[in-house]
C-alpha cells in the first residue's frame, strides 16, 4: 500500500461513507452486505420510502439507473440527499474552502510545494487565480476528486431530476456540517495530506475503477473490503477521528433526520453507499429505531 491509502482517506469517506473499523463480516451480520436500494416502512404511514446508496461518479454505468431504482424515484413525491447542492450551499462551501484572514495558499506552503500544486491544478484546467485563496485541504479535495467531464455526477443527476419533477427536496446535513471535518484539521495535517495526494495522484484512476466495479455489482461487502485495504496504512489518529466524526456521527445524524420523512412516507433518500453498512450503518440504525428495512435491488 502506498501513500494514497493515507492521502485519499478524507475524500473516500465522503465518496462512499467509509468506516475504517468495519469488516465484511460485520457488514454481512447486519444484512446489508449486498444491494443499493432498500424499502423503508414506518408504522406511522402506509406509504413506503426508499433508501438508495450512491457513489460520487459521472460514469454512465453508474448514472444510468436500473428500472427498480428509477421506479422508486418516480414513485416518491419527496427527495432527500446528504446536502442540497443549491446556490446557498455552493457559496458556503467556497467560503469554507478559502482563507478569510488575509492569507493565501502560497503563504502556508513551501515554494516547492506551491509550485507542484500550481502545476497539478493547471493540468486540471485551474489557473492560479482560481485557487490562490484555497486552504490546503480544499486543494487536496480538488486533486483527489474523480475528474469531471459532464458534471452529471449521480447525486447531481438525482437532484436535477427531482427539481425537474417538482419534488419536495430536503437535506440531511448542512454544507457546514459536512465540510467541518476538513476545516477542523490542523494546518500541518492538511499540508501532509496534500503532499501525499500529489505523490499518489497516478493511482487514483485505478482506485476509482475498483470502487466503481464493486458498486455496479451492488457488493457492499466488497466496497467495504476495498476501503479497509486503502485505509490499512492510515495514520491511526486521523483514522479514529474520521471514524467518530465522519462516519459514526454522520450516520447517527442522518438516520435521526430521516425519521420525520420516513414517518411521513413517500421519500426517496440518497446517501453514500457505505453509510448503509456495518453495525453503525444507517440500515442497522433504522432497524434499531423500529423501521422495517428490506432490500429491493
Amino acid at each position: 500500500m502506498t501513500a494514497v491509502a493515507r492521502s485519499h482517506l478524507l475524500w473516500l469517506v465522503l465518496l462512499l461513507g467509509v468506516s475504517p473499523q468495519a469488516t465484511a463480516a460485520r457488514v454481512a451480520a447486519m444484512g446489508a452486505d449486498h444491494g443499493l436500494l432498500f424499502e423503508v416502512r414506518s408504522d406511522s404511514s402506509d406509504t413506503p420510502s426508499y433508501l438508495f446508496g450512491t457513489i460520487h461518479s459521472e460514469d454512465p454505468r453508474v448514472t444510468e439507473l436500473p428500472p427498480q431504482v428509477e421506479g422508486a424515484f418516480d414513485a416518491c413525491p419527496g427527495f432527500a440527499l446528504e446536502v442540497v447542492p443549491d446556490a446557498s450551499a455552493i457559496i458556503k462551501a467556497m467560503m469554507t474552502m478559502t482563507y478569510t484572514d488575509g492569507r493565501q495558499l502560497r503563504d502556508v506552503l513551501s515554494l516547492d510545494l506551491y509550485a507542484e500544486v500550481k502545476k497539478a491544478l493547471a493540468e486540471l484546467g485551474m489557473g492560479e487565480e482560481a485557487f490562490k485563496d484555497f486552504k490546503p485541504w480544499a486543494v487536496m479535495t480538488q486533486l483527489s476528486t474523480p475528474p469531471g467531464k459532464t458534471g452529471n455526477f449521480l447525486d447531481m443527476r438525482l437532484y436535477r431530476g427531482a427539481v425537474a419533477e417538482h419534488k419536495r427536496i430536503a437535506g440531511l446535513e448542512t454544507m457546514e456540517e459536512q465540510l467541518a471535518i476538513f476545516d477542523r484539521l490542523e494546518e500541518a495535517d492538511q499540508i501532509a495530506l496534500l503532499e501525499e495526494t500529489l505523490e499518489a495522484r497516478g493511482e487514483l484512476p485505478k482506485m476509482f475503477e475498483q470502487l466503481t466495479l464493486a458498486y455496479l455489482q451492488r457488493d457492499l461487502a466488497r466496497l467495504q473490503w476495498l476501503s479497509d485495504a486503502y485505509l490499512e496504512e492510515s495514520e491511526p489518529r486521523l483514522a479514529e477521528l474520521f471514524r467518530t466524526r465522519v462516519v459514526d456521527a454522520r450516520n447517527l445524524r442522518m438516520a435521526s433526520r430521516m425519521a420525520s420523512l420516513l414517518d411521513e412516507g413517500g421519500w426517496f433518500i440518497a446517501i453514500g453507499a457505505l453509510h448503509l453498512t456495518g453495525d453503525t450503518g444507517v440500515v442497522g440504525l433504522l432497524r434499531d429505531m423500529g423501521y422495517s428495512v428490506d432490500r429491493l435491488y
